[in-house]
């Protein structure tokens, strides 16, 4: 229980501001350490003195009284500025808030005022919902399109053995050669003329089911895609593509044929232009 049940705030002040003498003092202390009550109303009336001090609002004799005999001490000193520092931030919060509401925009104000301000407004989000919808429907007529192209990009396979390569189409079988290393052929082809392409069936897998033929410049470059077809159902026939027209350009390229994502064979194609016709 305290031991002194009623302590008026000036006391609690004259405490902290060392005005009391020592044998008072010492009783003081012994009280608040008795009842926690006390010890709260002491540390509340300190939190305010330092306010008070900050602020300016202590009297001439209790400020030289704080600066003589706790300003000197860190506890205090640092009380004392972190108080400061946390008075100038509220501060200039407040000096931003009251800008902010001195350029705030009178009621009815603005480019568009009250209902045409909302008639504008509607406006523009249909215009700019009209404009994501035409956008969209852009974009998907060109999806189309682009699919349509790959769809129709592979050319129709012919084989061998179903008679399928077509007459006025130039072909060249091609085929492993004896020893190690990338075969090379050379092949006749005039300047824009489409060339055909076969390849014996036993170059494949016996339980392949799909296979494709991809060209390459000499850089790697892919030039021409035949896409994914199917294996010819008779066991023996040969695999047979057309080349669109000037496919591959004049010089070197890389013939490789994939079945099942793995390539089975490689060649090497030099497209030449034929020599010209002996004159009779």
């Amino acid at each position: 229980m305290s031991r002194e049940p009623a302590v008026d705030r000036g006391r609690i002040r004259g405490y902290l501001l060392r005005r009391l003498g020592d044998d008072e003092r010492q009783n003081f202390e012994e009280s608040y350490f008795a009842d926690d009550a006390l010890l709260d109303r002491v540390e509340a009336e300190e939190d305010l003195l330092v306010t008070d001090y900050v602020l300016g609002r202590l009297s001439e004799e209790d400020r030289r009284r704080f600066e003589q005999a706790l300003l000197g001490t860190p506890y205090y000193r640092e009380r004392v500025e972190t108080t400061t520092r946390l008075r100038r931030r509220i501060a200039r919060d407040q000096g931003v808030r009251k800008l902010g509401r001195g350029a705030a925009p009178r009621p009815g104000g603005g480019l568009f005022p009250g209902r045409t301000g909302i008639v504008v407004a509607f406006g523009l989000l249909c215009v700019l919902l009209l404009a994501a919808l035409v956008t969209a429907l852009r974009l998907k007529q060109q999806l189309a399109t682009l699919r349509a192209e790959l769809s129709t990009a592979a050319p129709a396979t012919v084989t061998a053995a179903g008679g399928g390569v077509v007459p006025s189409t130039p072909t060249g079988g091609l085929k492993p050669a004896e020893g190690t290393g990338t075969p090379g052929r050379r092949v006749h082809r005039r300047a824009g003329a489409p060339r055909g392409l076969v390849f014996p069936r036993e170059l494949l897998p016996s339980d392949a089911r799909g296979w494709r033929v991809v060209l390459r410049e000499e850089s790697g470059a892919v030039t021409w895609d035949s896409g994914d077809q199917s294996v010819p159902p008779a066991a023996s026939a040969d695999l047979a593509v057309r080349l669109p027209p000037g496919v591959p350009a004049g010089g070197r390229s890389g013939v490789t044929l994939w079945s099942g994502g793995t390539p089975a064979f490689s060649v090497l194609l030099h497209v030449v232009e034929p020599p010209p016709a002996s004159a009779r």
